[in-house]
């Protein structure tokens, strides 16, 4: 039933006003509406809008009504394996896809220098000795001047440094190249270049190291640092044979091929943009500045345990490589077939390990991952020492190189989150200080190969870095809960 007059709604328990009516009465009308009422009724069949206003509560029981509500569920992850295109996730990122593709043609030029320096030592003076005295002298080189980089990389843009530091290795590779194809090439002129290999090397890793965080996010820095580390054995697997056929070409073509691949580098690292998240250059004394660094990763407990445990592989198992050969030949006596087919057993493991850690994302308790897989490193490595087969001794070598490779990648990780923005490009100098110690520990395992043989020299060395690892897992516990 109708009402019988408008402006009051008798079916109201209290009779009053319709607050349509009175919005109707407020609302200015023109002289149309006024004449014909009836024409903003609702055509017959569709919904009243008046109707829906009245559905509208008061602005006090809307606050009633927002009190009384639950609280939102949080949103669901999205649940399932992840996608290939997770595991790659940081080539989505400009910056970085120019940054992992000037690595790998660094990576490229660096092995082609390591090489052919051995190479062309070799044919100067075939003398061991020298192919020794020029891998320890370069290596001490690289040691003495990191810091150096590190004060670099934190008091300049460090796509300044990177750009700068590979123009002037295109430039020595250039130099050597010439001075071999002409004829006068003397052994000063490859010591003069080890030096100048080992000085630019030492300049650059520091900032390139760094450089991995500021063209990254923090979402997507693990996978950042797994990446790079996988473009990098991209190199250090294909490289070396390509490097090796070249040779046949004359003892210049390395160094030609490293002058190119320097080229490639320099215009890659150009097109990344200049506006990253490198925090503000430091200022002040070089000499106080470079102190500083140290007094970072020696007051920082958790920096400097993990620039100790980095450095323990250096010191005790990776000089075994080089020996993989007395293995080959004394052991397994599959002469250099086999010793090619072991070494590149530890770059594939490594790729496994590098793809492995970035298919599963960012694990929990890297710390102790990281210990986790450099005990399972060097327990496979005793096994190794002492495979009674050739079959037995490459498993053992492939997997050690997966449980190296994600060590290494978390030890990478853990310091870049560790370290402040305005100091990283110096801690990641002493951190590749860490890392370059190989040439120490060189000499004394050739000592112990020398009097207990390949198998009980290596392994020796292989079970102290293991109980190492164990006392250091014991004893760090800062590091350990990281």
């Amino acid at each position: 039933m109708a009402n019988s007059r408008p402006g009051r709604d008798y079916m109201r328990p209290d009779g009053g006003p319709d607050p349509r009516d009175l919005r109707d009465y407020m609302r200015p009308r023109t002289d149309a509406s006024r004449a014909a009422p009836e024409a903003r009724r609702p055509r017959p069949g569709l919904p009243d809008p008046r109707a829906a206003a009245s559905a509208v509560p008061p602005a006090g029981d809307l606050v009633a009504a927002a009190v009384a509500l639950p609280a939102p569920a949080p949103r669901a992850r999205p649940s399932g394996r992840p996608t290939w295109r997770q595991v790659f996730v940081s080539f989505e990122q400009r910056d970085f896809r120019y940054l992992g593709l000037s690595t790998v043609a660094v990576g490229f030029g660096q092995w082609a220098q390591q090489l052919g320096l051995p190479l062309l030592t070799l044919e100067l003076t075939g003398s061991a000795t020298q192919l020794g005295l020029l891998a320890f002298f370069r290596g001490l080189v690289g040691v003495a001047t990191s810091p150096i980089g590190g004060l670099l990389a934190d008091r300049f843009p460090r796509r300044t440094v990177i750009v700068g530091s590979t123009v002037a290795s295109m430039i020595q590779a250039t130099v050597l190249a010439a001075l071999i194809l002409f004829g006068h090439i003397e052994m000063w002129h490859v010591y003069t270049f080890a030096f100048a290999g080992g000085l630019i090397q030492s300049l650059t890793q520091p900032a390139r190291q760094a450089f991995v965080y500021d063209v990254s996010t923090d979402d997507t820095l693990q996978n950042a640092i797994v990446m790079s580390s996988f473009v990098q054995n991209l190199a250090r697997i294909t490289a070396p044979p390509l490097v090796g056929a070249m040779v046949v070409w004359g003892i210049g073509a390395p160094f030609v091929f490293m002058a190119l691949t320097q080229i490639v580098a320099t215009w890659l690292t150009l097109l990344i943009s200049k506006q990253t998240r490198q925090g503000r250059p430091v200022r002040g004394n070089a000499a106080s500045q470079i102190w500083e660094g140290f007094r970072v990763c020696w007051q920082d407990k958790r920096i400097l345990g993990l620039i100790a445990v980095h450095s323990i592989p250096p010191l005790l198992i990776l000089p075994y490589l080089p020996f993989i050969a007395m293995i080959s030949r004394d052991v397994l006596h599959t002469g250099a077939t086999g010793y090619g087919v072991m070494i590149s057993m530890v770059g594939w493991g490594t790729i496994v390990g590098m793809l492995a850690l970035a298919f599963f994302g960012d694990p929990k308790r890297k710390g102790l991952l990281m210990m986790v897989g450099f005990i399972g490193y060097s327990s496979l490595l005793i096994a190794f020492s002492f495979a009674p087969s050739f079959v037995l001794a490459i498993a053992c070598l492939g997997i050690a190189g997966i449980f190296f490779s994600i060590a290494q990648a978390l030890n990478n990780t853990l310091i870049q989150v560790a370290a402040g923005n305005e100091v990283r490009g110096r801690v990641m100098a002493v951190w590749q200080m860490s890392g370059s110690l190989q040439p120490l520990g060189a000499l004394p395992m050739g000592f112990a190969i020398a009097a207990w043989g390949p198998q009980m020299g290596i392994g020796a060395f292989m079970a102290t870095a293991t109980v190492a690892f164990l006392v250091f897992l014991v004893a760090w516990p800062s590091v350990r809960r990281m």
